[in-house]
């Protein structure tokens, strides 16, 4: 029998569900990823919120519709010498009287790496099974929700979206290319298209998973050695308890709760 026992229902398990959610805050990430043929760096950044609460015994706690608003500010390269061809200026070799044979030296073009940026923003929502995870770290007991899993995420009208910015802003970059400009801006165009909204959803997605992947959210935090009554005066020191033993689950009597059991010693 614990010593101490504490109980949420679903709307005060909402409520410390979407307190944790704020109290995390703004979420960052950075990398870099491949589509097709450009190469893309990227830093993304995100704010978790909202979500309904269902609790399933033992020990689930899902959350419905979690709303992840997102940015991510891609830098998009293109080599160019992927799509023009490799060519040099020939040789010329004279012979002048009394110095010998002289020659002009090769010379080959090396085409630029042409890199734009691009800003998008969106959101996305996800439904997922969390778990209590209780730990005892630097004399704090701390309850976590723990994900299981990673759920999957749609992206449909995003990675459309993605996709067309993608290709507007590199074409309107190539057209600034002395003579070749609009060939290449059409190439852009034409790969963006093939790449299509698949390309730009197998982008956005592990991105966007890291966020998601992993994520906890703190509901509960409590010093071990807790103070029970407060010094009453220079010979009335203050009265301590030690919380032995922590354990966090889901029950259902005549309503689901999610129950915190504690066990104590003087």
């Amino acid at each position: 029998m614990p010593d101490i026992l504490l109980a949420a229902d679903e709307p005060a398990a909402t409520t410390l569900i979407h307190d944790a959610e704020t109290a995390l805050g703004v979420l960052s990430r950075t990398g870099a990823s491949a589509l097709g043929p450009f190469n893309v760096n990227w830093n993304a950044s995100a704010t978790v919120s909202g979500g309904a609460i269902d609790l399933i015994a033992p020990d689930i706690v899902r959350i419905a519709d979690v709303r992840v608003d997102y940015h991510i500010g891609f830098t998009v390269s293109v080599d160019l010498n992927n799509f023009l061809p490799h060519f040099c200026l020939p040789q010329v070799c004279i012979r002048i009287p009394f110095i010998g044979r002289v020659c002009t030296p090769r010379i080959c073009v090396d085409w630029p790496t042409i890199s734009v940026p691009i800003g998008f923003g969106d959101f996305v929502r996800f439904t997922a099974d969390f778990r209590p995870v209780v730990t005892l770290s630097a004399g704090v007991w701390k309850i976590d929700i723990v994900i299981v899993g990673a759920p999957s995420l749609q992206l449909g009208a995003a990675s459309i979206l993605l996709i067309a910015a993608i290709g507007a802003a590199l074409s309107l970059a190539m057209l600034g290319i002395p003579f070749i400009g609009p060939f290449l801006a059409g190439a852009v165009l034409a790969i963006t298209a093939f790449i299509g909204v698949a390309g730009a959803t197998g982008l956005l997605g592990p991105i966007l998973t890291l966020f998601i992947a992993g994520m906890s959210f703190n509901i509960y935090n409590q010093p071990r050695v807790f103070e029970v009554l407060p010094s009453g005066g220079p010979v009335d020191p203050p009265v301590h308890i030690n919380l032995d033993a922590i354990a966090a689950s889901v029950q259902s009597t005549d309503k689901d709760e999610l129950v915190v059991t504690v066990d104590i010693s003087p």
